[in-house]
């Protein structure tokens, strides 16, 4: 099994065009809104894994000085040209999350999208390091993958070897054999993990969210309607029922 920068590295060139679809799109929008409930000014912004440079656009379009990084050099730069394509200046360097060449409280944001945090050797460095370059106060914003999705589809179809190791292990392969033969593993939480998790490294978690709890969509119609949709999923992000709905988790962490 392959390291997740390895994977990345080989599907750079063709990454973007795999989230074209409808729901990738309204899972972006429910994330910038998620964002901005807790970004209200420019400043500061360290994007971790940034791969193609999403985020790191998206914050430089924003007003904020960004530094993006990532392992996998290839994602990189792709990255790069498109922030030369957009006119946006973002200082791209190649770097290990778990190692970040950067003083002490450097950064007013450092964002861990793409689930970083579920795909790192150890997470637990991670989030040392970005603890570490936060100023006081300073928020961490991060997506994982749910436990409970991945649960549900092992259960659903019958993979009860693949469950016991989610639930014994903690982490399980996976990767998208469509356009690479390259695999890795990831760490799924569930949502009553990740207070603890972020408390073991002097953050509070301040906010957690569901991201796309009412899939699956009619593609058809969410395509023709991604706003109306984005509205109701912000609405009911934070209820604690759509938890178990979502492969995916937003949360926010404050250093203290």
């Amino acid at each position: 099994m392959r390291e997740s920068w390895e994977y990345y590295n080989e599907i750079a060139g063709r990454y973007d065009y795999m989230y074209e679809e409808a729901y990738w799109k309204l899972y972006h929008v429910v994330v910038e809104r998620l964002v901005e409930d807790h970004v209200k000014m420019a400043g500061k912004a360290l994007d971790l894994g940034t791969g193609t440079g999403k985020w790191a656009l998206y914050l430089a379009e924003k007003g904020h000085e960004v530094v993006a990084v990532d392992l996998a050099k290839e994602m990189l730069k792709v990255a790069s040209m498109k922030a030369n394509i957009a006119d946006l200046r973002i200082s791209f360097i190649h770097s290990n999350a778990e190692n970040l060449p950067f003083e002490n409280e450097s950064f007013d944001i450092v964002l861990a999208m793409g689930d970083l945090l579920s795909y790192a050797k150890d997470p637990i460095k991670v989030l040392n390091e970005s603890h570490r370059v936060l100023k006081t106060g300073g928020l961490l914003l991060a997506t994982v993958d749910n436990s409970w999705a991945f649960l549900h589809d092992f259960l659903s179809s019958g993979e009860y070897i693949m469950a016991k190791r989610l639930i014994e292990q903690g982490e399980i392969p996976i990767g998208d054999r469509s356009v690479s033969n390259k695999g890795f593993i990831t760490k799924p939480y569930f949502s009553n993990e990740i207070e603890s998790f972020l408390n073991s490294t002097g953050l509070d978690l301040v906010d957690i969210a569901s991201i796309v709890a009412f899939y699956p969509y009619d593609e058809h119609a969410l395509a023709a309607g991604i706003s109306a949709a984005a509205d109701w999923e912000h609405k009911y992000c934070r209820n604690r029922e759509t938890f178990a709905r979502s492969e995916h988790l937003f949360f926010c962490g404050k250093k203290r």
